[in-house]
């Protein structure tokens, strides 16, 4: 579900909502226009109740997040449950269910992919990027390889090298563009997406850089952004 405001203010609202119907001043049509909660978690189920009927629907996914109420800010200003009882999922949650096991997969050497889909305003960005401290799962992620590429390289043992890349891309209108290449430079129709028996799928020609951080990936990230 979209977050949609602190515990405070959703307080808020239904206070003014009830002073208002108590006051006369909210009429029957402005009631049945007032946004009513129709969607609920339940564990790994989703509900969506009709408006209209009120006949409840329920959905089984490997996961259900409920991120609407039941959180606060802990001390660094990361949101967190605001009571052990909390439906609340909080990012390192998500990270924990669907992030760890990205890792895990990449470690082991498998092609690995997160895809993220919904319409606007769903909380895309939110999951996987974050906000601030709130940070998402490719933030976690990319902290997480670090972190163990750090800690394999301290075993006396080691004898692996470490090397990490990344590239950024664009679908838009069935043409591939890399998003690390000045606009006016790339190819015309875009590039060519190519598979072969040792690489597998891969898009050709696309820029690569090295980085040895999530701020370098950031960096890139930025630089992507505002091509």
């Amino acid at each position: 579900a979209e977050y949609m405001g602190t515990g405070n203010q959703k307080k808020n609202q239904c206070q003014a909502q009830r002073s208002l119907s108590e006051s006369g001043l909210l009429t029957e049509e402005k009631r049945r226009q007032m946004p009513k909660k129709i969607i609920e978690m339940e564990g790994k189920t989703t509900k969506i109740t009709d408006p209209e009927t009120g006949k409840d629907r329920k959905f089984a996914f490997d996961y259900s997040y409920w991120s609407h109420s039941g959180f606060k800010d802990d001390a660094n200003g990361e949101k967190i449950k605001d009571t052990p009882e909390s439906p609340y999922a909080d990012q390192r949650l998500v990270f924990k269910d669907m992030g760890l096991d990205v890792i895990n997969n990449a470690f082991e050497g498998y092609h690995t992919c997160l895809f993220a889909y919904g319409q606007t305003g769903s909380g895309k960005s939110y999951s996987i990027v974050g906000y601030g401290v709130d940070k998402g799962i490719v933030p976690r992620a990319c902290e997480e390889i670090f972190s163990r590429i750090k800690k394999k390289m301290e075993e006396p043992d080691c004898n692996v090298e470490f090397n990490v890349t990344v590239c950024m891309l664009e679908i838009y209108n069935e043409h591939v563009q890399d998003l690390f290449a000045n606009p006016n430079s790339r190819p015309k129709g875009g590039l060519k997406v190519r598979e072969s028996p040792a690489a597998g799928v891969f898009v050709e020609n696309l820029s690569k850089a090295p980085v040895r951080s999530y701020e370098e990936i950031q960096k890139q990230y930025d630089i992507g952004n505002n091509n």
